[in-house]
């Protein structure tokens, strides 16, 4: 049987979609897999953000991989990313929701949290109606080719997911996260709420504070689609954009389960 292999690039929530694919390749659809993490060892902007599934409790690190390409692949890659503007990210729960459980279980951190992530944790889990706010900003707001793609989502959406919010439950609290956390800090008017974010509260370390919250508003952004995804509330409510990007909305990209609402 020929090795598949699957690149991981991109930031977290890309690295955990393209991990799961895998990872649904080598359970159900018995493929020897190998995760190629070369896309690492590039020296671009597009590279800085670092590789971090090593952080989680995952059955096949042994399968990370530089793999030395040959010409025929790079090939690939190149006529692949002119057509698309980006390698394969396999963003949508179809290509691995047959093992959801396994994911559940793999996608948990392999460290204690730090006291004070810790502390913010008591903080959601004391809270029957804590909900998650992540304003995705950075390269969205601040690079203009990605700009050009992905786009920003607006303030209304956030005032209209929280009043949404505000009608189903009483005295909800909202823990937000960002990489931009100043500017959300004066921009986003909410009343009840937690500003997270922190240089040292780690990219790990949020995405599991957000997957703890009860409820989830998330951002176009894997990351904060994933702090919702491993939400293990059974009546978790999940509010996301109706537009996902600039060109496509989350419908038309297959992006979000059935059972989160669009706005």
């Amino acid at each position: 049987m020929p090795t598949k292999i699957i690149p991981i690039t991109g930031g977290l929530g890309n690295q955990l979609f393209q991990y799961a694919h895998g990872l649904k390749l080598e359970i159900i659809d018995k493929k020897d897999i190998i995760f190629d993490t070369s896309f690492y060892q590039q020296n671009t902007k597009d590279t800085l953000r670092p590789f971090l599934l090593n952080k989680f409790n995952i059955s096949l690190s042994d399968k990370f991989k530089n793999v030395k390409e040959n010409n025929l692949s790079k090939l690939y890659k190149k006529i692949f990313y002119k057509i698309t503007g980006n390698y394969p990210l396999f963003q949508s729960e179809k290509y691995f929701a047959e093992i959801k459980d396994t994911i559940l279980k793999e996608f948990t951190p392999v460290d204690q949290l730090s006291n004070l992530s810790q502390n913010i944790s008591h903080s959601i889990r004391l809270q029957s109606n804590s909900v998650s706010l992540h304003v995705r900003r950075g390269d969205y707001a601040y690079n203009t080719h990605t700009n050009k793609h992905h786009g920003l989502t607006d303030l209304d959406y956030y005032y209209r997911a929280v009043q949404y919010i505000k009608t189903k439950m009483n005295n909800p609290l909202f823990f937000i996260f960002s990489d931009d956390i100043d500017w959300v800090r004066i921009n986003l008017k909410v009343e009840n709420c937690v500003f997270v974010s922190n240089p040292k509260i780690t990219e790990v370390e949020e995405l599991t504070l957000m997957s703890q919250c009860s409820h989830n508003i998330i951002a176009n952004s894997t990351f904060s689609w994933w702090g919702a995804y491993l939400n293990q509330n059974n009546d978790k409510i999940v509010i996301a954009p109706k537009q996902w990007t600039v060109k496509n909305n989350s419908d038309h990209l297959d992006i979000l389960p059935k059972t989160w609402m669009q706005m």
